[in-house]
């Protein structure tokens, strides 16, 4: 839209030359050991090394990445970005300091979380008992595949694929979980009956009173991690297990003022691989599997894979909201209008699975927000309300994509894929083209099954 022209009544004066604001770095130190910690020895024992010194400075750079990116909250009147000045203390000073790795480490948490980051690193004393060594016991020579999982649908839907591909596959699943310290290596298994047994990572850190909410850099410590397991286990490759709405959705239709978010992006991933080449001198791949492919593909897969649905839809959760206020009583369930949660009924509908999962927001016909709840209007309604305007815009955002394939905000992602990727821009164009038609024959459908008057088509705009 055109901006009014002003009045002129005389001659405007020379007008001096603005000043240039300067907005200060905030510095933030790594915490320390007693107020937060990063565990990752079951990652060193299960790829037969110990004394690793460049994982304790890995965790250490991690740890103040987390501590940043919680504590420092936006302020988006002053913009989306943060300048943040992070310290933290490493052994190998020469490899942390050189400009290789602190230019890598600033532009991989530049893309994944749009903020502008610097490095200082201190000095700290490795362990007395020396460098990293091997164990006496070497691992058998056979592929392996590192993935960060999240024991999420996805995550669940994808180890079941590759397990079914290749018997031999050397599965290894890294679940970073917010606990002080890991299960005893011991004890691991014991508990209980698991689909899949994962290699635990503890990532402890106190939250501030008023944490900042994005938390954008949480894929950074998923995906480092799963990357040096690969590095120092090869031959390994890391697998994203992430389907396409949320590798892509969310860099296509970039919710508000918010910054495109790219967790999942293999233009964030290659950066990962680069930083984990400079650390380790041992390139590793990512793979995205499901990258072009819509959820309800996946789990369409999953489904005939495996037929016991009602099992893996109570054991593997979707929804994003806060427990605490995803609830009914004292019974948690899915809130139904997260994005997540709203994707996954859309997929479900999708692959035509029946779909037992118990929603809060579970009336999908109601004819106003108000009615969608059985259980009577929860106390924090306008948020979910909010919560659910943006879930379903966001939806139907991606779905009108597929009709103007050559919008500049679609272009602009196939170019980014193509670097990321390291493909002809002519296949990602394919590629995206056809994702975004079936993301499209999902939606529709899920949309006109709701009812023309209800809840879900007045708010994608129908």
């Amino acid at each position: 839209m055109s901006q009014p022209t002003p009045l002129v009544t005389k001659q405007p004066t020379r007008s001096l030359p603005q000043r240039t604001r300067r907005v200060r770095p905030t510095v933030v130190s790594a915490p320390a050991k007693e107020a937060t910690r990063i565990d990752a020895s079951h990652l060193q024992r299960y790829c037969f090394t110990s004394n690793d010194e460049v994982l304790e400075d890995l965790t250490s750079v991690l740890s103040a990445v987390r501590t940043a990116d919680r504590s420092v909250v936006r302020h988006y009147v002053n913009g989306w970005a943060r300048s943040l000045a992070v310290s933290a203390p490493v052994s190998d000073l020469k490899l942390w300091r050189s400009p290789e790795v602190s230019r890598a480490l600033a532009d991989t948490l530049g893309f994944v979380t749009a903020d502008r980051w610097s490095f200082g690193f201190t000095y700290r004393k490795p362990s007395k008992s020396g460098p990293r060594q091997d164990h006496l016991v070497q691992p058998p020579q056979q592929s392996r595949v590192f993935m960060p999982f999240s024991n999420g649908l996805d995550s669940f839907a994808i180890a079941k694929l590759l397990q079914a591909e290749s018997a031999s596959l050397e599965l290894v699943l890294v679940n970073v979980r917010a606990k002080d310290k890991p299960t005893k290596w011991s004890n691991l298994g014991r508990k209980k009956k698991l689909d899949f047994q994962t290699v635990e990572v503890a990532a402890y850190t106190p939250e501030p009173h008023r944490a900042e909410l994005s938390f954008r850099s949480r894929p950074f410590l998923y995906d480092l991690l799963a990357a040096y397991g690969a590095a120092i286990a090869q031959p390994a490759r890391v697998v994203i297990p992430e389907n396409g709405q949320g590798s892509l959705g969310g860099s296509l239709v970039p919710l508000g003022a918010e910054a495109p978010h790219r967790s999942c992006h293999p233009g964030f991933t290659a950066r990962v691989a680069n930083l984990i080449r400079l650390l380790t001198k041992t390139e590793v791949t990512f793979d995205h599997p499901a990258l072009f492919l819509t959820k309800g593909q996946v789990l369409a897969g999953l489904a005939k894979n495996d037929t016991n649905v009602a099992v893996w839809l109570a054991t593997h959760r979707s929804c994003s909201y806060d427990a605490r206020h995803a609830s009914s009583g004292k019974k948690v369930m899915h809130c139904g209008v997260c994005g997540n949660c709203v994707l996954r009924r859309v997929s479900l509908q999708a692959a035509s699975v029946i779909d037992s999962t118990t929603y809060r927001a579970s009336n999908l016909s109601a004819t106003t927000f108000e009615k969608a709840f059985p259980a009577g209007v929860p106390h924090n309604f306008k948020a979910n309300r909010d919560l659910a305007l943006n879930s379903v815009r966001s939806m139907q955002r991606l779905a009108d994509l597929a009709t103007q394939p050559r919008a500049v905000r679609v272009e602009a992602e196939i170019a980014a894929l193509t670097r990321g990727l390291n493909e002809p821009i002519k296949d990602v164009r394919e590629k995206m083209d056809a994702f975004l038609s079936q993301h499209r024959r999902e939606w529709l459908p899920f949309v006109e099954s709701c009812g023309r008057k209800s809840w879900i088509a007045d708010f994608a705009g129908n």
